[in-house]
Order: C-alpha cells, then structure tokens, then sequence
C-alpha cells in the first residue's frame, strides 16, 4: 500500500481511497444524465452496476494499493462531489496508469477536476514512476481534453476505445 495515496489533500479538496459506504456517491454521480453528456463511457443504469464499479475500484486498492479516490471538499467533509485519481490499467498491450477524473455537475467549472489530477501526476511520479500514465478522453469532451493541456500532458494518438474516437494524452 502506498500511504501518500490513500488520503491527501490539495489546498480545496481531501482525496481518500474509495471505501463500501462510498456506493450512493458513486451510483449518484455515474447515473446523472447530465454527468454523462459529454463521456457516456462510465454511464449507470442501475445500483448494482455501481456496485460492481465499486467492487472493482476497491479491487484495485487491495491489489496494487492505488486506485481512483473519493473527493470531497475540505470545507464540506464528508460529501463527495467528484472521483478521481488513477488506476493500472492495460492499454494496447501496454500497462499504464489510468488517469481519471469525473465530477457531479455543480462541480464543473470550478478546478477541482485540473486540482485533484495534478495531485494524483505528482504521487505517481514520485512513487509509481516507471508506468506511463495516460488520460483517455473522448474527442467530445472539451472541457476534459483542456483539463488535460492544463495539466501538461501530451496528446499523443487517437484510439477506439468502447467505440468511441478518444484521444490518448501522455503525462510528462
């Protein structure tokens, strides 16, 4: 387990590894039609698909001791309003670290999504620095794709993933 990962901070937001009591967030974030109008990739129909969303986040955790995080803000404990963070994942035959952030929509706008990644790029080039770490976002998503150029990443090819055109963006 890496401890810096499973609970830290950033000047607005505490990001904590992702627990059980976590499900209502998740199903609520993830089912949001609105949450899902620009990157229908991590949709929910159901409760028991956020339960196994869950189950697999939590899987992660336990197997690498990274995984995405809860966020909440710091001025509000205990609310979560977004997920971020990343996960090992295998991409065209190559294992990475899944860069990810999606948050519920009265977030949007407000940098918490940029803020919570920058975290999440700094922890893995200190602890994790021999996997590349990647973003994959649909070309529809414009306002991912610049929290990506704001984090410094790199726009690197255009794949088909979940047939869907999405760029793959490299961290520096």
């Amino acid at each position: 387990m890496i401890q810096d990962f499973e609970r830290t901070t950033t000047e607005r937001l505490l990001l904590r590894r992702l627990q059980e009591g976590d499900l209502d967030a998740v199903y609520t974030i993830h089912a949001d039609p609105e949450t899902n109008r620009l990157d229908s990739s991590g949709r929910l129909y159901s409760r028991d698909a956020a339960r196994e969303l869950l189950e697999r986040w939590l899987g992660d955790w336990a197997r690498h001791g990274v995984g995405y995080w809860a966020v909440e803000r710091r001025d509000a404990p205990g609310t979560i309003v977004g997920f971020s963070g990343m996960r090992h994942k295998e991409l065209e035959g190559q294992r990475v670290l899944n860069l990810a952030y999606r948050f519920s929509p009265p977030c949007w706008g407000s940098g918490y999504a940029t803020e919570a990644a920058r975290m999440a790029l700094a922890l893995a080039r200190q602890h994790i620095p021999d996997v590349p770490v990647v973003a994959i976002i649909s070309l529809e998503n414009a306002p991912s794709l610049r929290v990506a150029e704001r984090l410094g990443m790199r726009r690197d090819r255009i794949i088909d993933y979940e047939g869907i055109a999405n760029a793959v963006f490299l961290a520096a």
